[in-house]
């Protein structure tokens, strides 16, 4: 568990993430802090195909737009803006979207060979280098019918294969997994038997009720000592009016505000850039100079 060095260290904000459903058809480029020393785009979702009996087979396709999302517009997005990374979000949000393998090594090795193939979609052939515009994925299934060790055995061991494919390596330098209050025991479960290959852990916040910022600092404390580590916990806000969330942004930015000063905080992210963009990015904005002390 939590080592005492884990417990006394020092954490820098270094990092941003803005997650993108469907319905926008364009990166909002604009809401980037050049600041930032790392800003991950998120595209969600790749989602997987069920049998009639609503098991999984482990075939996975993007729901995003390849033409808005396009390779060359990635490519030329990480051009403009150097800390700008890109993540393929595996899973989904809605009901029918569920963690549910209908053979377990069978899902296993069909959702590793339909990743690979989604990442593979976004490698630019070029001479005399290749460039691969995906920097990585994101765990983030809202249901799961399976228990936590066949969850953490099965997504264990397709990230692990992804790391070790010389073909897409590159496009797994990012890992993150994306914990609701509902399924902390399956998302544990899965770091816990996977530390070494997950880079960060998007835990939902909005899922949570605060009636006070100290509230929300004294969750982070619990999940950073119930994962092991204070450097990789990054906080989350819905801007989603239809997410179920009572926690008000105020409390968010004055918690995230008290972890900046006793050096805590690793970063923040947003869902989603969908609902955000109406009116305006401001939340976006308002957090990425708070991480950045500007």
């Amino acid at each position: 568990m939590l080592k005492s060095s884990d417990i006394e260290a020092v954490v820098r904000p270094i990092i941003f993430q803005e997650y993108i459903t469907e319905s926008l058809d364009a990166f909002p480029a604009s809401i980037i802090n050049d600041n930032m020393r790392e800003f991950n785009f998120i595209l969600g979702f790749a989602t997987d195909t069920y049998l009639e009996d609503g098991t999984g087979t482990g075939a996975f396709t993007r729901s995003w737009s390849f033409d808005d999302f396009s390779p060359t517009k990635v490519l030329n997005l990480k051009q403009e803006h150097k800390n700008v990374k890109v993540v393929i979000s595996i899973g989904g949000h809605g009901t029918e979207d569920v963690f549910n393998p209908y053979d377990k090594e069978e899902w296993i090795k069909n959702a590793k060979s339909s990743i690979k193939d989604l990442l593979l979609d976004y490698k630019i052939e070029s001479m005399p280098v290749s460039f691969y515009t995906i920097d990585g994925i994101d765990i983030n299934y809202e249901n799961i019918k399976s228990n936590a060790d066949d969850f953490a055995d099965c997504i264990g061991k397709v990230i692990k294969q992804l790391k070790e494919d010389h073909e897409v390596l590159n496009s797994v330098n990012v890992v993150s997994i994306a914990p609701t209050k509902d399924l902390q025991p399956h998302y544990r479960t899965l770091y816990l038997k996977n530390q070494d290959n997950i880079d960060w852990i998007n835990y939902k916040f909005y899922n949570h009720t605060f009636d006070s910022e100290k509230e929300f600092v004294k969750l982070f404390k619990i999940l950073v000592y119930e994962y092991g580590t204070a450097f990789k916990l990054l906080p989350g806000i819905s801007t989603n009016t239809n997410t179920p969330s009572s926690m008000t942004t105020d409390i968010f930015v004055k918690g995230c505000t008290i972890l900046l000063k006793t050096a805590s905080l690793p970063g923040v992210f947003v869902w989603d850039a969908n609902t955000s963009s109406s009116p305006t990015y401001s939340l976006e904005e308002e957090l990425q100079k708070l991480l950045t002390k500007e």
